[in-house]
């Protein structure tokens, strides 16, 4: 068992070795940094194959004192390509990060879209990205409560004081319930659309929130986006498009 553990351990760490230097290859591509390296290596792989095989045992000594030197004479010549990968890493630890949180997001306002579409509740959520519509504050109610289906479904409930307004998400929170948005003043509108369906694109004419609409008579669901109304999504329909939209 021992003899079969040593190899496979060794398959491992060669493996690992190989990934990181691959990824820290392909992040340091194409900068002036990484033309340095390749000549620093090339000039090492020679004069050790040119030592080895010429028995050069000088030669052979100096590369074997200067070493460790080499390792930190990189970390210093490299300082600014470094410095570059680990921002790269952190900054796609983020962004995965946003997108799994963003996901999470989506879930929680289509099941919630989908009680509603069929219980006959009219929501109307807002999802903010960059603007920040500030009289939703001072219209509605404060939540910031941590998002979930639940809370949302029971936010519209008709027999509940919040459920006459707009919710508005902002990252992972509800921050605010029974919130008054802009209503349109386009005459495109088709007639059976109420006032939900004015103000969630009132909201997305003012600022780049996606609005979501389910209608409490008709329960069809509606995306306000940029001032146009796209409508009759059923919650598979509604997951892709705000995944399309937001991540």
């Amino acid at each position: 068992m021992k003899a079969l553990g040593q190899p496979l351990s060794w398959t491992v760490e060669i493996l690992i070795i190989a990934i990181v230097i691959y990824q820290v290859w392909k992040l340091l591509q194409g900068t002036r940094g990484v033309q340095v390296l390749t000549g620093l290596l090339i000039v090492l792989v020679v004069l050790t194959l040119f030592s080895a095989v010429l028995h050069l045992r000088v030669v052979t000594e100096l590369i074997r004192l200067f070493s460790p030197s080499f390792f930190v004479a990189l970390v210093v010549l490299f300082q600014p390509e470094l410095r570059q990968v680990l921002a790269e890493v952190g900054r796609r630890s983020v962004t995965t990060s946003g997108r799994q949180q963003q996901a999470e997001v989506i879930e929680h306002i289509v099941n919630a879209a989908e009680i509603c579409q069929r219980e006959r509740f009219g929501a109307l959520i807002s999802l903010e990205r960059e603007d920040l519509y500030r009289p939703a504050r001072d219209t509605g109610t404060l939540l910031d409560a941590k998002l979930s289906a639940d809370l949302l479904v029971t936010t519209f409930y008709p027999r509940t004081p919040l459920h006459d307004g707009g919710a508005v998400i902002r990252d992972n929170r509800l921050v605010v319930a029974a919130a008054v948005f802009p209503l349109s003043e386009t005459e495109r509108l088709e007639r059976p659309l109420g006032l939900r369906h004015r103000a969630a694109l009132g909201l997305s004419e003012m600022t780049d929130a996606v609005v979501v609409v389910v209608s409490e008579e008709t329960g069809v669901i509606s995306i306000a986006l940029e001032g146009k109304l796209e409508r009759h999504f059923d919650p598979d329909r509604l997951r892709a498009r705000l995944t399309e939209i937001l991540i």
